[in-house]
């Protein structure tokens, strides 16, 4: 099957293996799930039924357990027309009478011309360095969005060495090494007619064509809630204030209020001593997401066998730490242990006159597989992006401690006393407006 990614390219897998025993692929796993719903329904005559009933879902299967044809899939996705059948090469060939069916109009040309362009592997020694025959690039095998920015105003190339796309006036075209993300034939000097919209509206110097003005936006004048310019915040949980000024956070973060839902001081509250140490959480190579599935692979876990925490050489012996010895996290919420891996990738930060130390976890431990630890997760509020609501859980403030965490009563006790030492933060949350909050100056001096 194909898979993609943030750089927009689809690229084609093929199988290494059978499968063992009764496992199975993730097509086929759900092609006979919606095959078995939809026998399961055949004679409803529910309206609520109808989504699953009309769905194209006819794949041809091969081998003895019946695998869909992962192309076939492919080329739905692709798009055809309805009446010949033919893969659509582009979306601009998508209708909206019928004539066409499309499964994701910004993959329409992956299959075109019946070929399975994610597919193509062709060697760096026999194209150009845009590689445009290495796999395919949605949409339409765009390489760079907005290339029409490449040239300036009249089309030109800003730069003869760094020529990318460029109008050509004797074919009255754009061209280039990529393919244009840009009306083909639409001249440098097109302006628009007055009250034209769409993509009549652009004019030929106009390169960002997915707004509707053309232009590239240093602000956003509509559809944000914290905008329209762009500007630094401290995280909902920091050591330091916010050096720009007296706005700590996100003024439009979303909270939800709950017990277990606390926030550590920051400045200009006060205890934000408590927890004076930044810890921030991202992937290992080896294991996928929180580790339910790559866990329970014996190489994977051997590779990453335990849970760690990376600390810089100046924490480690300011905190007692030892290398591949045990260090207990604390936050207002929760407690986690892991093993210390000190190491000079983590280097302590001059901040406002103060040292800053900051430490690393992965996020995919639990306590199931063949390897489990304690979860990072465990040690993260709640608190969201005002616009696309994502969690603000890569960062936040802790308590650094050697030895391993205590258990039963005794974890409940730590974790009540930071509590209590950090104000009894249960059902207080920091002001969404810090700018008529006081600076304390002992809480700056800690």
């Amino acid at each position: 099957g194909s898979f993609t990614q943030t750089q927009r390219l689809l690229q084609w897998r093929e199988k290494a293996v059978e499968p063992p025993g009764d496992a199975r692929s993730e097509l086929w796993f759900f092609y006979h799930l919606g095959r078995k719903l939809r026998e399961k329904l055949a004679g409803s005559q529910l309206p609520r039924d109808r989504a699953l009933l009309d769905l194209t879902w006819d794949y041809p299967t091969h081998g003895p357990n019946a695998e869909p044809s992962a192309e076939a899939v492919l080329r739905e996705i692709n798009g055809y027309d309805v009446t010949t059948g033919r893969p659509l090469s582009s979306f601009a060939e998508a209708r909206a009478d019928g004539s066409t069916a499309i499964g994701c109009w910004i993959y329409t040309g992956v299959y075109a011309d019946g070929v399975n362009q994610a597919a193509r592997r062709k060697s760096r020694h026999e194209q150009d360095w845009v590689a445009a025959e290495w796999g395919w690039a949605w949409p339409a095998n765009r390489r760079i969005l907005y290339n029409r920015a490449s040239a300036d105003p009249d089309g030109n190339p800003w730069s003869e060495r760094k020529r990318y796309v460029w109008w050509d006036p004797d074919k009255g075209e754009w061209t280039g090494y990529d393919v244009p993300d840009f009306e083909k034939t639409k001249p440098p000097s097109y302006r628009p007619p007055a009250g034209a919209s769409g993509p009549e509206g652009i004019a030929g110097d106009d390169p960002f064509v997915m707004q509707g003005d053309g232009k590239g936006w240093l602000y956003a004048p509509s559809g944000v809630l914290d905008g329209p310019l762009p500007t630094h915040y401290e995280p909902v949980e920091s050591p330091v204030r916010n050096p720009l000024y007296r706005q700590q956070a996100n003024p439009t973060r979303k909270m939800y209020a709950h017990p277990v839902n606390s926030v550590n001081p920051s400045p200009p509250e006060e205890h934000s001593q408590v927890f004076p140490y930044v810890f921030t959480v991202s992937r290992l190579t080896e294991h996928h997401t929180a580790g339910g599935m790559s866990r329970t692979v014996s190489p994977l876990a051997e590779l990453q066998p335990e849970m760690f925490v990376e600390v810089s050489p100046e924490l480690a012996a300011e905190r007692g730490l030892d290398h591949l010895g045990w260090a207990h996290l604390v936050s207002g919420r929760a407690v986690i242990e892991a093993r210390v891996l000190v190491t000079d990738r983590l280097t302590p930060l001059r901040v406002d006159g103060r040292i800053i130390h900051q430490v690393w976890l992965p996020y995919h431990f639990g306590f199931e597989g063949l390897v489990t630890g304690d979860s990072a997760n465990d040690l993260f509020g709640i608190s969201l992006d005002p616009n696309v609501l994502i969690q603000e859980s890569k960062v936040g403030t802790c308590d650094v401690r050697p030895g391993r965490r205590p258990t039963g009563p005794a974890l409940l006790d730590l974790v009540a006393d930071y509590q209590r030492r950090s104000g009894n933060r249960g059902h207080h949350y920091p002001p969404l407006v810090t700018t008529d909050v006081a600076d304390s100056s002992s809480d700056q001096e800690a």
